[in-house]
Parts: structure tokens; C-alpha cells; sequence
């Protein structure tokens, strides 16, 4: 399969901390990749290198086999690449359909008949279309991570950065979101989905990636890699649901 998105041996440091050290992966086209690892091994770091919020000491990152290293957030957007926020951040004055409305005019520059159209078929996607016109600020958790997940989808995404969309959900909302990621997938869109829930992940992805102090230190099918001697390392025995 062809890569849409590699980092190719990608550094960045925080005094004597890495944060990302010499980290390397690949995103197939189509593909769903889950991302493991325990609080402060990188994984948001990994995003932030990848969308351009934070700049790499060293290292190259590849979009559809162009190198997007020195571009700007909003070029990396404008190219496909959009993310979520493990908190949620909604421009929380402006009501749902407003939020949208930025992603689709700004991210994926749509005219503004173009985006009302493509706005109006996300809140449906989402289930979100009874609160088109509620103000951000007031939603609750699962909506307000419904709503990142929209405003994302609003950018016309070829890859799509999901960072812990699961934290803080009940299980009966953590399967409606579960089933809304399998959607976007079924559409052609490629996930790289960091999260903690890994039974959410385990229904979704077709690769489990494992990071740790910055590094990335296991690849391969999810089965498999749960098993790893990896994996038991790092969590020290702990139930898989709580990884």
C-alpha cells in the first residue's frame, strides 16, 4: 500500500526531555492506526510535530509523498490533514453550525453555499443536527467531542488525527462514537486514533502502534501487539481496559 503520511526520524526536545526521539511511522492510504502508550510517552507531541503546532528539531515529515516539513498549520489543514483535541475546543460563543462553518470556509476554503451544504450534512453524520444552532460552550462532553470531530470533518480531511476522543465517556457513548469513526473510515479517510479506551480502538484500527519516552518501540496487528512483551513492560500487569 502507498504511504499518504510519514515521519522520518523526527526529534524534538524539551530541555533533557525528548519528547520525540528519533521517531519514524507510516500512515497507509485507507488506513486505521491506533496509537498506545502511557502519559507522556509523545503521542500528543507526535500530533502537534505532524499538524505544525510544533516545530521538529530535527527529522522529515511527508504528506502524500511531498515533504510538508516547513509548512504552516493552515497549509497542512488546507492539504488534508486535520485533528481533534483530547480537550475539547470549541469556539465555545458560537453555536455548532458557526464552528463548522469555520473548518469548511477557512480549512477547506468551500464558498459559502458550498460549506452551508457540506456543514449541514456533517451535523447529520454526527448527531448533531438538533443542536446546530446551540452555542458550543454549553454542550455536553460527548457533544463537544462530537462537535471536534465535526469541525475536523469540516476541512475535507484525507487524513484525520483523533487524540483521546474516547476519555471521559460512558460506554454506551463510547460505542455511538466508536460507530461514527467506523463511518468516517468507510468513506476513504485514514485515522491515526491515540487513545487510552483500547477496546475502542481494537474495533476500529488495523494497526496498534505502542510509543514510550518518545520513541516508537512496537508496529504490527493489534492482536499481536497487545500481546507483546512491549506491551506488558510498560503497563506493569495493568488490565488492558485501563492502558
Amino acid at each position: 500500500m502507498t504511504a499518504i503520511l510519514q515521519l522520518n526520524r523526527v526529534s524534538k526536545r524539551y530541555g533533557a526531555v525528548r519528547a520525540s526521539d528519533d521517531l519514524s511511522m507510516h500512515l497507509d492510504e485507507g488506513e486505521a492506526l491506533g496509537v498506545i502508550g502511557p502519559n507522556g510517552s509523545g503521542k500528543t507531541t507526535m500530533f502537534n510535530i505532524i499538524t505544525g503546532i510544533t516545530k521538529a528539531d530535527q527529522g522529515q515529515i511527508f504528506f502524500e509523498g511531498t515533504e510538508i516539513t516547513v509548512l504552516r498549520t493552515f497549509e497542512r489543514c488546507r492539504r488534508g490533514i486535520a485533528r481533534s483535541f483530547q480537550i475539547p475546543h470549541p469556539f465555545a460563543g458560537m453555536s455548532v453550525f458557526e464552528n463548522l462553518l469555520v473548518g469548511a470556509t477557512f480549512g477547506d476554503r468551500k464558498s459559502e453555499r458550498a460549506a452551508y451544504d457540506r456543514c449541514a450534512e456533517i451535523l447529520q453524520e454526527t448527531g448533531l443536527a438538533a443542536k446546530a444552532n446551540v452555542r458550543a460552550g454549553s454542550l455536553t462532553l460527548l457533544d463537544r467531542k462530537r462537535l471536534e470531530l465535526a469541525r475536523a470533518l469540516a476541512t475535507n480531511p484525507k487524513v484525520l488525527l483523533l487524540d483521546e476522543i474516547a476519555g471521559g465517556l460512558t460506554e454506551r457513548e463510547c460505542r455511538v462514537l466508536v460507530e461514527e469513526v467506523g463511518r468516517i473510515r468507510a468513506r476513504g479517510v485514514s485515522i491515526v486514533w491515540i487513545e487510552h479506551v483500547v477496546h475502542a480502538l481494537m474495533a476500529v484500527v488495523d494497526r496498534l502502534m505502542v510509543m514510550n519516552f518518545g520513541r516508537k518501540i512496537d508496529d504490527g496487528e493489534p492482536g499481536r501487539v497487545m500481546r507483546s512483551r512491549a506491551v506488558k513492560d510498560i503497563y506493569m500487569g495493568q488490565e488492558d481496559d485501563a492502558i
